[in-house]
């Protein structure tokens, strides 16, 4: 069936009226020898023949603000309602970009969009009541702060007697995406790389059952990138982190089963779909062929968050129905785990109510529609094969071009990244502003809404709490101690040895984020940003 190019995918991908096999024969996918099944490489139907039904994919609830009290409460909350993707902590803006909390460009921030980490004496109060051991896992959005959360949490291991190997810590420790789209880079990006890959080299020695990587597509896609460009541009980055790794001694071979690829599930349904397929296949190509991975280490950790990026504050009811399917499109995707956004959160931090709606949405999938009970039923899609092969085209045609720059570094520095997503971002906003692009409820389907619907409030004294832990923390530190462990953070950076242990004992000397960060600020300069321009 030859393509309709006026009606395309996200990714600009044509759509034809419908499929067959002559789709697949133009793609030159041979359709009895295309899909090899579930379990065999390339791993483009999924890692395990038998998919979900020996355990459903991780129920992840992102959660996060105010102080270290406020966030432990709702953890406990989400816990006792059945996620099963462990403690993930959204981080406020402060803690993200190393300050503390009574740092002048804090004010009015802390606790606000995550909770507020300041040091040690933190992270004490946020696991308190939690057994790590049983909830199995523990998430942080920590990136240009990566080792520190690192250390934070190998930390609370030894002082509270607790076997790292009881439980998970994930940390995203993904700065790269930050200088593309995100924005809580801080360091120059050859130094926050350095530190990036220290944490890893450093957790798969001592802590080799640990997720010290998750390399994220997902603001990438919230910034404007496609679902094919945010796959190819992960890859790109997921590669770079491996090459500086190799050079520091760890193979991608003994790695890989402790990589996360992490991505954003938009409302392209199918597309997103093969997204995952495709992302599968061409990682495990990327191992085999670049780094000498074999088949049996090939496998990563997948994890989907759904996007907040189509959430709508006008008739926020609709969310449900739009994270309901984005979820289902990460599950037929075969996602390991995921994240499930809240109906709220495009009106403010999520409310109990609304999280546990999210979390049901997840067990109403896995349990009351049958889609758990074989892998991939999209496998063998006229459309659905098609389209994870035009993406896997899109993610090598782009590796490609990025290689040609130099790589994913090279690509950063030189804004490529950075422009392709200001232009994507500058065209789906005018196809929103000119109708070409319907979104319901917003230019479409407006209604005047009478009913005010309850949002989460933030309480103007978590930041006054926050201030009043930072300084009797800091009260009762051994300032000795303190400076000594400082001057050998600046001395491992300055040197090529690895900054972990450096940063561990100033974590247990009592230094906070702040102090610490500045600490890297001294050695490696700040990073300068450069505008892309559409």
């Amino acid at each position: 069936m030859t393509d309709d190019t006026t009606i395309t995918t996200t990714s600009d991908l044509p759509i034809a009226a419908y499929h067959d096999s002559t789709t697949l024969d133009e793609l030159g996918v041979d359709e009895d020898r295309g899909f090899p099944p579930p379990g065999t490489y390339p791993f483009t139907r999924g890692f395990r023949e038998e998919g979900y039904r020996t355990g459903f994919w991780d129920w992840e609830m992102y959660a996060g603000f105010g102080s270290a009290e406020n966030a432990n409460e709702r953890y406990r909350f989400l816990l006792e309602n059945g996620a099963t993707g462990g403690v993930s902590v959204a981080l406020d803006l402060p803690t993200q970009i190393g300050l503390d909390s009574d740092h002048p460009l804090a004010q009015d921030e802390v606790g606000l969009a995550g909770v507020a980490l300041d040091s040690f004496s933190d992270i004490e109060r946020l696991f308190s009541g939690v057994d790590l051991g049983q909830a199995g896992h523990v998430f942080s959005t920590a990136n240009a702060i990566g080792p520190i959360m690192y250390a934070w949490v190998l930390h609370y291991c030894h002082t509270h007697d607790v076997d790292p190997a009881t439980f998970r810590l994930q940390i995203q420790n993904d700065p790269i995406k930050e200088y593309i789209a995100r924005g809580t880079q801080f360091l120059p990006v050859q130094a926050a790389v350095r530190l990036a890959t220290d944490v890893m080299a450093y957790s798969h020695e001592h802590t080799p059952t640990w997720l010290p990587v998750s390399v994220s597509g997902s603001h990438m896609k919230q910034a404007g990138a496609s679902p094919a460009e945010e796959a190819a541009f992960t890859l790109a980055n997921a590669t770079a982190y491996m090459e500086q790794l190799e050079a520091k001694g760890v193979k991608l071979a003994d790695f890989n089963p402790t990589l996360e690829i992490h991505f954003c599930t938009d409302m392209d349904f199918f597309e997103e779909v093969a997204k995952y397929r495709a992302v599968r296949r061409a990682w495990s190509e990327i191992g085999r062929e670049r780094f000498g991975v074999p088949d049996e280490r090939l496998p990563f950790r997948l994890h989907a968050a759904t996007s907040g990026l189509p959430l709508t504050a006008q008739q926020p009811l609709n969310n449900i129905a739009r994270i309901t399917l984005q979820a289902l499109a990460q599950v037929l995707g075969g996602c390991e785990a995921t994240r499930t956004a809240s109906y709220d959160e495009a009106l403010a931090i999520p409310r109990e109510e609304a999280a546990v709606v999210s979390l049901r949405i997840n067990q109403i999938i896995a349990h009351e529609t049958g889609i758990a009970k074989t892998t991939d039923p999209l496998g063998g899609s006229y459309y659905v094969e098609a389209l994870t092969k035009r993406i896997h085209q899109v993610i090598q045609d782009e590796l490609e071009r990025i290689g040609e720059l130099g790589g994913a570094l090279a690509a950063v520095e030189a804004g490529y990244f950075q422009e392709r997503l200001a232009r994507r971002a500058y065209e789906d906003q005018r196809a929103l502003d000119t109708g070409e692009r319907i979104v319901v409820g917003v230019n479409a389907y407006v209604q005047e809404e009478t009913v005010s619907h309850p949002r989460f409030a933030v309480d103007p004294a978590w930041e006054a709490e926050q201030l009043s832990h930072l300084r009797a923390h800091r009260e009762g530190r051994n300032e000795a101690e303190l400076r000594s462990a400082l001057a050998g953070v600046r001395d491992a950076c300055a040197s090529t040895d690895n900054v972990v242990p450096s940063v561990l004992a100033a974590v247990a000397a009592g230094a906070t984020i702040g102090e610490i960060c500045h600490a890297w600020r001294e050695v490696f300069g700040e990073f300068e940003q450069q505008w892309a321009q559409v």
